[in-house]
């Protein structure tokens, strides 16, 4: 486990993917962007005038091109994902725990160039560090973790109030927290947790910044407020998919 400080001043715990999980997910990209270029070179020695310059041209733009950034765009654009860590479960996030800035993910897809096509380098950074990161991770301020499992944070929390029937969210804009967000709450509210009152007040106050809430608006006691907020999380997220 990998000890992350939030910028809400809340300790929680995140695992780091592990080799094999980071190596197989590999190797599903680059399975998938090969059949992608075979499937388009296919399609296009059959595309008349394809011989041509233009054509060549527009195979390189239009095809190799977007599969050469396809790490940095998949990940740009779904939250640090690509389809092999999808499959394996696992995301780019910040050091801290937040999601990963476009100039991070950047960084890190330019670092692939020494991480994994001089010698696969970035190997061994990945056995040596503690949160197993790259080189690429270190210049970003980037590490891979094990995605938490939602329907699993579903069933652990079963004995939260959200499960009750005719339960009524007090809260309908707790469904704008990120599943990362809402897994902080999880943390920082689950009964062995070590957070401070004053770290608790802090979240409290972020939470209720990024719920839109009136400055001047009383939740009362931080816990019980990280609590309802959590439990209106959940069942409006569960409601969404059924």
């Amino acid at each position: 486990m990998s000890d992350i400080t939030t910028g809400n001043f809340v300790c929680i715990e995140q695992t780091p993917a592990n080799v094999g999980d980071r190596i197989v997910g590999r190797i599903i990209d680059l399975v998938l962007i090969s059949v992608y270029l075979y499937a388009a070179g296919t399609f296009l020695r059959h595309t008349p005038g394809f011989s041509d310059d233009v054509m060549q041209g527009i195979y390189v733009f239009l095809v190799f091109l977007p599969a050469l950034a396809y790490t940095f765009l998949s990940e740009l654009l779904f939250d640090g994902q690509t389809v092999g860590k999808y499959a394996m479960k696992t995301r780019v996030v910040m050091a801290d725990g937040s999601s990963p800035t476009a100039g991070a993910l950047f960084l890190r897809y330019v670092c692939e160039i020494v991480d994994i096509w001089m010698s696969c380098l970035g190997l061994v950074f990945i056995l040596a560090t503690r949160r197993h990161q790259r080189l690429g991770d270190l210049a970003a301020g980037t590490m891979v973790i094990r995605q938490t499992d939602m329907s699993r944070m579903h069933i652990s929390l079963g004995e939260f109030a959200y499960a009750r029937r005719g339960y009524k969210p007090t809260y309908d804009n707790a469904a704008q927290l990120s599943p990362h967000q809402a897994d902080i709450l999880r943390r920082t509210v689950a009964p062995d947790a070590k957070a401070s009152d004053e770290r608790i007040e802090s979240l409290a106050a972020k939470v209720a910044r990024v719920m839109q809430l009136p400055a001047n608006a009383d939740w009362g006691n931080s816990r019980e407020f990280l609590t309802t907020v959590l439990n209106d999380y959940l069942y409006l997220t569960t409601q969404n998919r059924s």
